[in-house]
């Protein structure tokens, strides 16, 4: 027996169904959740978030870009800023704005904002290379 999981954004509800497990990116680290799993409410940061479909037992990935989960005994809801699903990831384009990041990386100063934000940039688009060739 899982737990009900909602995955929503200010848009729109991403998921709604039963799952056996959920990792999150956390504020502190990415962390798990499984049935029984003791209350609490945590900050979610920029990252893969994983969980297991109870129907068909298979692992799905998405990009969350922050937000807050909150875990009761037979629940999840993640309130996401932003979510991603694996499937909707256009590669070509995220390889595209990775190398551009790559470009103002290598040309600006390391302490300027120019550099801060590309390497914000550039990290998150090294999370979406990497969750869009998960299965989904």
């Amino acid at each position: 027996m899982g737990f009900d999981l909602e995955i929503v954004t200010p848009d729109e509800l991403v998921v709604s169904e039963e799952a056996n497990k959920v990792v999150c990116p956390g504020a502190d680290g990415e962390f798990g959740v499984l049935p029984g799993h003791v209350p609490l409410i945590t900050k979610l940061t920029v990252g893969e978030l994983r969980y297991i479909d109870a129907a068909t037992d298979t692992e799905r990935y998405l990009v969350v870009t922050g937000g807050f989960v909150e875990v009761t005994l037979d629940k999840v809801t993640v309130l996401a800023d932003g979510c991603i699903r694996s499937r909707d990831i256009d590669g070509v384009q995220v390889e595209l704005d990775l190398s551009k990041a790559e470009e103002i990386l290598k040309r600006v100063e390391k302490d300027s904002e120019e550099y801060i934000k590309a390497k914000k940039d550039y990290d998150f688009y090294k999370i979406l290379m990497k969750v869009k060739d998960k299965l989904q």
